[in-house]
């Protein structure tokens, strides 16, 4: 190949260009593997070039693109990943003006927030909006996006929805290219504001507004190209995965977490291999337990030794979820003490992350376990009033299903307050318990 010859020759900026144009082959062939050994090489031609602005500038660019596609094969917690992305910014320099810098900053919040840092990811964020008086619709667009992300986690749901929307607004109407030239992640801009902005539907009761933009996120990831279009759809089916199982739709969740795993191996996605191992053990758990199965060691020793290797790899992004999902096994198998360790935990590291978008389950659920009746009284009630003041529609019906079984018609009015801005027209299984309960009709709509 030309990038051989030049590097015999000792030809040392053209062999380096070469491999990065083999590289760009390779990743359109879907050769993730291949892609990543050519930027390799292209570096070690770099590191015989004169020094200068040229020069530094071909190393951004592969080292920036290496970063990614380690991140798409490793995930974003890879170590490998980021010493690529730091480099960048020791290239790049000081001046947001650059689009290589914006790019940059961009990939490594991507690499903070599935470590669930979410100081540093508020720090990055206000720098990159510092530089928004050189910016563009495109900039805006994109900043609007991780903060609607960064929102999303710390369970600040109204402004998560005001980001997103105003994100797909501002991607919309700008240029494919200029939006490329500043958002370096591996998730189309577009799907990733379409998944997330449908977890926010879900948390709000909104089952069918969910499922419509999850299924919106998941054909536009469709027509996307190698390994940005199969990462996205990878991600999507998880959420998709996550919306069903909180619907209690077990086999519907279990279908979408087996394309999940199929993903990964067909593309060497190895943290969508483990996210989807993840999804799938807590199917199988989820539904076991909806079959009354109280022999559940198994499915908790499944989800535990994964957990823990999402600990030891530090993929952070939705680890209280699956906590909770967790917790519920323990429960169900008898073991009340044992899953309350595992919600006070949870609530732990969210404290300590800051990541507090599943917390009003996590102080519900471990009401659920608690000995003592004020302590079980006490979380339920925490759990209504967070979820309330974050918005999260869903999470306080269930604490008020919760609070009414504790004290029946005391409770009534607050479960009736949460019913009436539920959608009318809900099919949710927890709609269903509370009209019963409140003697309300059902209504006659078709399921998703």
């Amino acid at each position: 190949m030309a990038a051989a010859h030049y590097e015999q020759a000792e030809r040392f900026d053209e062999a380096a260009s070469a491999y990065q144009r083999a590289s760009s082959e390779a990743r359109r062939r879907g050769a993730l593997a291949e892609a990543r050994t050519y930027l390799s090489q292209s570096l070690a031609q770099l590191a015989y070039s004169a020094s200068g602005p040229s020069r530094d500038h071909a190393e951004r660019a592969a080292r920036l693109e290496r970063g990614l596609l380690t991140s798409a094969a490793d995930g974003y917690q890879s170590r490998a990943a980021a010493v690529d992305f730091e480099r960048c910014l020791q290239l790049a320099g000081t001046d947001l003006r650059d689009d290589e810098l914006f790019a940059a900053l961009v990939a490594v919040v991507g690499y903070f927030t599935v470590r669930a840092d979410l100081r540093r990811v508020a720090q990055l964020i206000e720098s990159l909006r510092t530089g928004l008086e050189h910016g563009d619709q495109a900039r805006r667009a994109v900043i609007a996006e991780m903060a609607g992300v960064l929102a999303f986690r710390r369970g600040e749901f109204s402004d998560a929805h005001s980001h997103f929307e105003e994100a797909l607004v501002g991607l919309a109407g700008e240029d494919v290219r200029r939006i490329d030239a500043v958002w370096r992640n591996l998730t189309d801009p577009e799907t990733h504001a379409r998944m997330h902005l449908g977890v926010v539907h879900l948390f709000r009761g909104d089952l069918a507004g969910a499922d419509g933009l999850l299924t919106q996120a998941a054909q536009r990831a469709t027509d996307q190209a190698f390994p940005r279009g199969p990462y996205s759809l990878a991600f999507t089916r998880s959420l998709q995965t996550w919306m069903h199982m909180e619907a209690g739709h077990l086999d519907r969740a279990g279908a979408l977490a087996a394309e999940v795993s199929e993903l990964a191996e067909r593309h060497g996605f190895d943290q969508w291999r483990l996210e989807g191992d993840t999804c799938r053990a807590a199917v199988d758990g989820l539904t076991a337990v909806a079959e009354g199965d109280t022999t559940l060691n198994s499915h908790i020793d499944t989800l535990r030794s994964l957990l823990e290797t999402w600990r030891t790899l530090e993929i952070n992004r939705f680890r209280t979820y699956y906590d909770a999902v967790l917790s519920r096994l323990l429960s169900a198998a008898g073991q009340p003490e044992a899953a309350r360790g595992r919600l006070d935990t949870a609530l732990q590291f969210a404290r300590t992350t800051q990541m507090h978008f599943y917390d009003a389950e996590l102080l519900r659920l471990r009401g659920s376990v608690q000995k003592d009746p004020t302590d079980r009284q006490a979380d339920v009630d925490g759990a209504i009033q967070l979820a309330r003041r974050q918005g999260a529609t869903l999470f306080e019906l269930r604490a008020a299903l919760d609070d009414y079984a504790l004290r029946g018609a005391p409770a009534r009015l607050a479960l009736m307050s949460v019913v009436e801005r539920m959608p009318a027209d809900s099919i949710l299984t927890e709609m269903a318990r509370a009209r019963d309960a409140l003697g309300l009709a059902q209504p006659e709509t078709p399921g998703l």
